[in-house]
């Protein structure tokens, strides 16, 4: 008992002894520039789905559905930067991150990759509104291409033709999936 009382003396007084002073003559307090070019808040205008523009859940739909959006965030961590993303879809909030593969400041355009997302399972009343969170998701988490230019935002994918296609596409031989986004 004694033996427990002297050390519970000596780690108190460990506790309390005076802070040591930390000299701060080389630490700046320059605030970092922002790096990520994507980093914001993106809301959904349109869709263009091969050959075809959409509002973000079908021109029928427009305005009865929530704002569609998307968030890119950045973060320190303790093994480098982790970058996050969350939003609003037709009907569910998600989340999820990704990396920016490549980026070249000139064109303002890059190479993404998204993991997978998570979302809350609510349902939504009109089918219609599912579905559209559904394109929503899928072209999303498949796109790999990005460009920003004028406080817009393009996500893509660009899918080569179907195998035995003559090449009188419009399309030449591919066709693409755009998410327009302006920021918010």
């Amino acid at each position: 008992m004694k033996t427990n009382l002297i050390y519970l003396v000596i780690l108190s007084a460990i506790g309390c002894s005076a802070p040591k002073q930390v000299s701060t003559e080389n630490q700046t307090s320059k605030p970092e520039s922002n790096s990520n070019p994507l980093e914001g808040t993106w809301v959904l205008k349109n869709v263009l789905m091969g050959d075809a523009m959409d509002a973000p859940c079908g021109f029928v739909n427009e305005g009865k559905v929530k704002e569609m959006n998307l968030t890119f965030t950045s973060e320190k961590g303790f093994s480098g930067d982790r970058k996050k993303l969350y939003g609003q879809s037709s009907v569910n909030d998600f989340s999820g991150g990704y990396t920016i593969l490549a980026y070249d400041e000139k064109s303002k355009t890059g190479k993404i990759q998204f993991s997978p997302l998570i979302s809350t399972k609510m349902a939504a009343v009109e089918p219609t509104f599912m579905e559209c969170e559904n394109r929503y998701f899928l072209y999303l988490q498949k796109s790999e291409d990005f460009k920003i230019e004028g406080g817009k935002l393009q996500l893509s994918k660009t899918y080569p033709l179907a195998k035995g296609d003559t090449g009188n596409s419009p399309f030449g031989d591919s066709y693409k999936n755009v998410l327009y986004f302006e920021k918010k």
